[in-house]
């Protein structure tokens, strides 16, 4: 009876804390604002205009509205909660709170909680936070927060984070996390896996290897895209391939 009893009260003080400790460094983060949204040199369209056009030009842009067309600017493009866009957006940083269909080039995209997607996106950073449905090609890094449901026939990046929920092809040339509460379900191509307890992961997993799969990861260059999203055109040419002619069909290397 001692002998189970033998633990002293401060060691039981002591474990009580770092249990706590654990608690604190693990609670989500709520509200993470990864791209400001723009108040110096922005233009503004809002209520109930429906707009079709083409618009180019420097600074920010801010759309509240319907929007159909292609917009390419140098700075923010922000897509408030409840407003449609259809079209392509070339843009330094681009923030999504509205419903996209089309196609994106960025350094930095954002999908929020209320945002949904549908298309393709090509960008340096990734964040998902609302609903995909589409192709990511991100070079550094995507994460997909808790809010995040992503269902992708390619999503790809050097290092991926899912705190959400992603269904279909995944490809982490360096890293895939997943963390506590996360899940992934498909085809993973990966060099390395993390995963925390009650992450998951269902499907086909495949060690990446660029002589294995380059030819699932082969994309066309284009340099003014590049100019705008301030990378280097070659890094365009292995991330950022326009949309594929789907009457093409392709073969796994795997399968020739």
């Amino acid at each position: 009876m001692g002998f189970f009893s033998s633990k002293s009260r401060e060691e039981e003080v002591d474990t009580t804390q770092k249990r706590e400790e654990v608690q604190v460094s693990k609670a989500p983060e709520v509200n993470r604002d990864n791209i400001k949204i723009p108040t110096l040199n922005v233009s503004i369209l809002r209520d109930t205009l429906k707009v079709k056009a083409t618009i180019e030009g420097k600074g920010s842009l801010i759309i509240g509205s319907s929007f159909d067309g292609d917009v390419t600017i140098d700075d923010t493009f922000f897509l408030e909660k409840g407003a449609k866009f259809n079209g392509t957006v070339h843009a330094k940083n681009i923030k999504v709170s509205g419903d996209f269909v089309g196609t994106i080039y960025s350094t930095v995209t954002e999908i929020t909680n209320s945002g949904t997607f549908s298309g393709n996106i090509n960008t340096n950073k990734t964040f998902l936070g609302g609903k995909v449905d589409g192709v990511v090609r991100s070079i550094d890094s995507i994460e997909i927060t808790s809010s995040g449901e992503v269902d992708s026939s390619e999503c790809k990046s050097k290092q991926i984070k899912i705190e959400g929920k992603v269904k279909g092809k995944v490809v982490a040339s360096e890293l895939l996390e997943v963390t506590s509460g996360g899940s992934v379900e498909g085809d993973i191509i990966t060099k390395g896996i993390r995963t925390e307890q009650g992450g998951t992961i269902i499907g086909n997993i495949q060690t990446y290897d660029a002589s294995v799969h380059g030819e699932e990861l082969d994309f066309n260059s284009n340099e003014d895209i590049s100019k705008i999203m301030n990378i280097k055109p070659n890094d365009m040419k292995k991330y950022a391939r326009k949309e594929e002619d789907k009457s093409i069909k392709r073969v796994p290397a795997d399968k020739k």
